[in-house]
């Protein structure tokens, strides 16, 4: 038996034990909580389009297997505009983006090399090509560059009406108006196209309104856009390859545990190889549906010049720019080492 003052001490002992018990679940708790780290992330495509969903099934990935570790959201579509979003991520705005290289091309010039890239995305990681892009998102843009996770889909210049050929056997753009884009401009400009530069989401209202008469697109989405409704041509053969990459803040990913980066960086790696074997395989069933649909194409008769073009026009571009900069132009001839076969 106890007396009084024991039992009151009893109870008090009890109270106290049951008080201690839920500071450490709640501290637990608090812990759990607190070792989720929760990135936001925009990009620059609508949701239909396969890049846009290629971007989302990465992330749903990450948020499955990174469950306790990284959660990320995905900011609605437009949030922050597509030219905008490169710098967002830069000033810690937003932590991440998966969006094209060339939208940030005057930031970091020697992205053109991914732009126009022949090699694989797996070669130009083997090679040191893709880690060479990362140590220059690093130094100059204050981001990690995790990787080029839509490759494997080219380009291909569409227009309203049949195109006509110089006596060189090169497409002559003269009087027509072609939608521009940081892509490919320099090469439309190249073959003296007039350019206009438009975002993807004013296309289809601008070819409705005549204000553009053609437009390079990737090889696959045109139809999803509805673009194929105006551009019933199609000039071959195909040139460079869709740069849709992962970037990050910097700081942010400095932040990151250990554990937590090689979560992420493995998922860009691995979605690096699939993506890159769905578009290969997309990108055919689309143009056979084109053709289907009565698009016309054309072959380019001086077809090697008229790939040298495309490629030297860009490298071209990124070595004024970096000329400009006061930067070193060295790397220019390393990166196209890299990146074209």
């Amino acid at each position: 038996m106890f007396s009084h003052g024991e039992n009151t001490m009893v109870r008090l002992n009890r109270k106290l034990a049951l008080g201690l018990a839920a500071a450490v679940g709640l501290g637990a708790m608090t812990t759990a909580s607190e070792a989720t780290t929760k990135l936001t992330l925009v990009h620059p495509f609508p949701d239909f389009l396969i890049y846009t969903k290629q971007c989302k099934a990465l992330v749903d990935h990450i948020n499955k297997i990174g469950k306790g570790v990284i959660e990320i959201e995905v900011k609605p579509f437009n949030s922050i505009k597509m030219f905008q979003q490169p710098t967002a991520v830069s000033k810690g705005i937003v932590d991440l983006a998966c969006t094209p290289a060339a939208f940030y091309a005057r930031a970091i010039p020697e992205n053109e090399a991914i732009s126009t890239a022949s090699a694989t995305v797996m070669d130009a990681r083997a090679n040191g090509g893709i880690k060479l892009i990362d140590d220059l998102h690093q130094k100059k843009f204050n981001m990690k560059y995790l990787g080029w996770t839509s490759s494997g889909n080219n380009f291909r210049i569409y227009l309203a009406n049949p195109p006509k050929f110089n006596d060189k056997g090169l497409p002559d753009f003269s009087g027509v108006k072609m939608r521009d884009n940081p892509i490919y401009g320099a090469f439309l400009r190249a073959l003296k196209a007039s350019t206009h530069n438009i975002p993807s989401t004013g296309v289809y209202s601008a070819l409705e309104k005549h204000r553009v008469d053609g437009s390079p697109w990737a090889t696959l989405g045109l139809i999803n856009l509805k673009w194929d409704k105006f551009l019933r041509h199609g000039i071959e053969p195909v040139f460079y390859q869709t740069d849709i990459g992962w970037i990050m803040n910097l700081d942010k990913w400095k932040s990151l545990s250990p554990e937590a980066q090689k979560l992420l960086q493995d998922a860009v790696i691995q979605s690096e190889i699939d993506n890159y074997k769905v578009l290969t395989g997309l990108a055919d069933a689309e143009r056979k549906k084109l053709a289907d649909g009565g698009m016309k194409f054309h072959q380019v008769p001086a077809a090697a010049e008229y790939l040298k073009i495309a490629v030297d026009s860009a490298f071209e571009r990124m070595t004024e720019r970096l000329t400009e900069a006061k930067e070193d132009t060295a790397i220019v001839a390393e990166l196209r080492s890299k990146f074209q076969k």
